[in-house]
């Protein structure tokens, strides 16, 4: 166990000591991860998925924040999808407005998870992001969550249907699908209820004063969205989405155990209780002190 711990802080340190650099790193990494979904997924617009523009743009957003990020990727979205239709564009942009708007409403301020929940969304694994709002941010953040999880569901339903799209001869409007295969659709409300479920458990647990409540949140709040999405693949006879559901739900289960392991650092075995008073008040506290292993003391001797 010490050797995980010691592990642990000497990755803690080698990071901050180069936090500029991590940071540098972790901007164009999405961005380039980012960029890639947008072309594996729509790629209509030939200049921009060009894979040598996208390592460019990548390296441009390395110096900027995931704010700054995220808005780079609305905007190659954006260009992508005008050229599958202007209509598409018009209504994306629309969705993104107004999730911005509501997310400065509930004072939301990571609205980069507007980003983080469709780019998840295509590794079959969206929950990743309530999971980690819920252990690392307040309950404000709900509003990009499920903002988020709304402009996924939109995207992937225009992905399905760009062979109707793109037919003149063909009826099929964007609001229509949006009617028929979102408002109508029992799936995405069961969809939006896991996303929610989830972050309110992991949220409400994480702040609890139970032992191991980080591990305990990690577990509980991906069985209770497993089970809600699970009830909905049966109830809509989607049983094939099934392994791919099982499949993100271990990913996420690494995510949040990866969390815990670099982020919360108790000692549960070592809690103390301590009991004081003042002249209005008689304080009941329980202190649970974080792990720490004692550096070796090394003595040099000149011979």
């Amino acid at each position: 166990m010490n050797a995980f711990i010691t592990l642990r802080d000497n990755i803690r340190r080698f990071v901050l000591s180069r936090e500029m650099l991590f940071l540098k790193i972790w901007s164009g990494l999405v961005a380039f991860v980012g960029l890639m979904c947008i072309r594996a997924n729509f790629g209509h617009n030939k200049q921009i998925s060009q894979i040598w523009l996208s390592i460019v743009i990548s390296i441009i957003c390395a110096f900027f924040p995931m704010q700054g990020v995220s808005l780079v990727l609305v905007i190659v979205l954006l260009i992508d999808l005008a050229s599958l239709s202007p209509q598409v564009a018009i209504v994306t942009l629309g969705l993104l407005i107004i999730g911005y708007f509501v997310c400065a409403y509930f004072r939301s301020k990571n609205t980069y998870n507007m980003v983080a929940v469709p780019i998840c969304y295509s590794f079959h694994a969206p929950y990743v992001v309530p999971l980690g709002a819920g252990l690392m941010s307040n309950i404000n953040e709900l509003a990009s969550v499920v903002c988020g999880s709304v402009m996924a569901f939109y995207l992937s339903i225009i992905k399905d249907n760009t062979t109707a799209i793109v037919d003149e001869t063909s009826e099929v409007s964007v609001v229509s699908l949006i009617q028929e295969q979102m408002i109508t659709n029992r799936m995405f409300w069961f969809y939006i209820v896991a996303m929610v479920a989830m972050y309110l458990v992991v949220y409400m647990l994480r702040q609890s004063s139970i032992n191991m409540s980080w591990m305990i949140a990690n577990a509980v709040g991906v069985a209770v969205e497993f089970i809600i999405m699970l009830a909905g693949y049966l109830l809509t006879s989607q049983k094939t989405e099934i392994p791919s559901l099982i499949i993100g739900n271990l990913l996420v289960i690494v995510v949040g155990l990866i969390l815990n392991y670099f982020v919360l650092d108790l000692d549960y075995s070592r809690i103390e209780k301590v009991q004081f008073e003042d002249d209005d008040y008689y304080y009941y506290v329980t202190a649970v002190p974080k792990i720490r292993i004692a550096e070796e003391d090394k003595e040099v001797k000149k011979i």
